[in-house]
């Protein structure tokens, strides 16, 4: 196991960014210390052949230019608030509106618009840590926050440790939005991968992905991944919430609580096989259906829309203003917690 931290490049403003790489026998992963981006996570495909399986760029500056949060860390909420805003306790809070009069991953400056510190994590060999403030105010969002992020690698796995801190009351909820092709991030389309997602509903959403606050089965709807199948199959289909987002772009209910099992996903022609655990209640299906690069992608990749498919684990989106959901609220002396975990291997077929 190996843990090197070096300057990557430069920002649009001037600012130096770190490169962070992990690495042990089996994977290695390089992150970026602007956005807390997962920059590379490489590992072999059935050849033993290494392979590049998440989408990104190849400078700092081209992860500014591009709104895709590719492989960013978003927060401090992540997904959407309906109408850019939400109750908390007495008053209103109003934030940034950004896509449809909504507030989409935190406005405009959010911890996917940030700069990050990194170091390598105290009393851990095997670990850096992420460090990130958003001042009280930003985007409207009350409360000055801390964000710490631990990445370290457990054999096969990428393990993410997000924990946050406020001064007052506020909201959090934290995702990656890395994208994931396991075909190698160069292959072209992810509708062929095959998926199975460990739920039984999903977040019923209005044209503009607000949830209504109800939870619909995906029994005998193109949503159902209970069995494996790929995107790709029904993505095309004559059902309102696939035609309303140009495809699979959703939050799951994942069964269960605590550190669990939420996704498979495989890349038929590597055989690279990616498990998704997390402690979160959701997961957003995303096919990538709005993607489209301002810029080429790092290796000269031309990446287009359903290029890679996005297991954003989650809150739910818009919970401050639905109390049936689960709570977002993040208090002084309540820290936020939650873990993700990224493990590879290799599909039996």
């Amino acid at each position: 196991m190996s843990v090197s931290i070096r300057d990557f490049g430069k920002s649009t403003s001037g600012k130096t960014v770190k490169l962070a790489v992990l690495k042990n026998d089996f994977m290695e992963v390089q992150l970026l210390s602007y956005a807390a981006v997962i920059h590379r996570i490489i590992v072999p495909d059935r050849k033993g052949n290494p392979v590049d399986v998440v989408l990104g760029y190849g400078t700092a500056a081209d992860y500014e230019l591009n709104t895709d949060s590719m492989g960013a860390a978003v927060g401090r909420f992540a997904n959407r608030i309906g109408g850019a805003q939400f109750p908390l306790y007495e008053e209103i809070v109003h934030v940034t509106p950004n896509q449809n009069g909504n507030c989409l991953h935190s406005g405009l400056h959010g911890f996917s618009h940030t700069m990050f510190d990194v170091a390598l994590t105290p009393d851990e060999a095997d670990s850096v840590t992420m460090t990130a403030t958003s001042p009280a105010g930003t985007d409207g969002f009350p409360g000055n926050m801390e964000l710490k992020i631990r990445y370290s690698l457990a054999k096969s796995g990428l393990v993410i440790r997000y924990s946050a801190t406020t001064d007052a009351p506020t909201v959090c909820n934290m995702t990656n939005h890395s994208y994931f092709n396991l075909n190698g991030h160069t292959s072209g389309s992810a509708m062929g991968h095959r998926l199975t997602i460990d739920a039984d509903s999903y977040l019923e959403a209005d044209a503009h992905s607000i949830p209504t606050g109800r939870k619909l089965p995906v029994k005998g709807t193109p949503m159902d991944f209970t069995e494996e199948k790929t995107p790709g199959r029904d993505i095309g289909a004559d059902f309102k919430p696939l035609n309303d987002c140009g495809g699979y772009d959703q939050c799951y209910v994942i069964r269960d609580s605590g550190l669990r099992h939420a996704a498979w996903a495989v890349g038929p022609e590597t055989g690279i096989r990616m498990e998704v655990l997390t402690t979160l209640p959701g997961m957003h299906l995303y096919t990538a259906n709005f993607l489209k690069p301002a810029t080429v992608g790092k290796d000269g990749a031309e990446y287009h829309a359903r290029d890679a498919v996005c297991f954003e684990t989650e809150d739910f989106p818009d919970a401050p203003n639905h109390p049936n959901f689960p709570d977002t609220t993040l208090l002084p002396g309540k820290p936020y917690s939650s873990t993700t975990i990224y493990r590879f291997d290799l599909a039996e077929n």
